[in-house]
């Protein structure tokens, strides 16, 4: 193991290079944002949306106001504007018709590949090099980061807690 202050900067060198990517992804998805007429809110819900859609495990209005830390008003007044647009509908469960889901529209789906799939094979053939076990413990050491920038979420949005 490497010595602690060596270890210290390869981390923080980790987080800076996480924190651009972030920052650099924003502003590629923003392009796609004002070409459709989207803010940041409708952004974040179309992402949990289409995964439910394409997983065929489609998420309520509440689980999304959870995902993206709004309240149940602000999420359907969300969901509302996102379905006048033809981006999403809502479907009732047929187990329980109370239940209402929510799925990305076809030609919703269809405008967001055309956006992204070019992104996501830049981005494979930027990790060519890499070996497979490469790329799986840069996966997890990703997902282990995600999952404290969560707690941290979490811990900030419930100070009590």
């Amino acid at each position: 193991m490497p010595a602690q202050p060596e270890r210290h900067a390869a981390v923080e060198d980790l987080i800076d290079a996480l924190r651009r990517f972030t920052v650099e992804t924003d502003v590629f998805v923003e392009v796609f944002a004002r070409a459709h007429g989207l803010g940041r809110s409708d952004l974040n819900a179309i992402m949990w949306i289409s995964e439910g859609t394409a997983a065929d495990r489609p998420i309520t209005v509440g689980e999304l106001a959870q995902r993206i830390s709004l309240s149940p008003a602000a999420a359907t007044a969300l969901v509302d504007r996102l379905e006048s647009t033809g981006h999403v509908s809502r479907v009732r469960d047929p187990g329980n018709r109370r239940r209402v889901h929510v799925r990305m529209n076809d030609r919703a789906q269809q405008l967001a590949q055309a956006f992204f799939i070019p992104l996501g094979r830049l981005m494979h053939n930027a990790a060519q090099d890499f070996t497979d076990e490469d790329i799986a413990s840069a996966t997890n050491v990703v997902r282990r980061l995600c999952a404290a920038v969560v707690a941290a979420r979490t811990a900030t949005s419930d100070p009590a807690g």
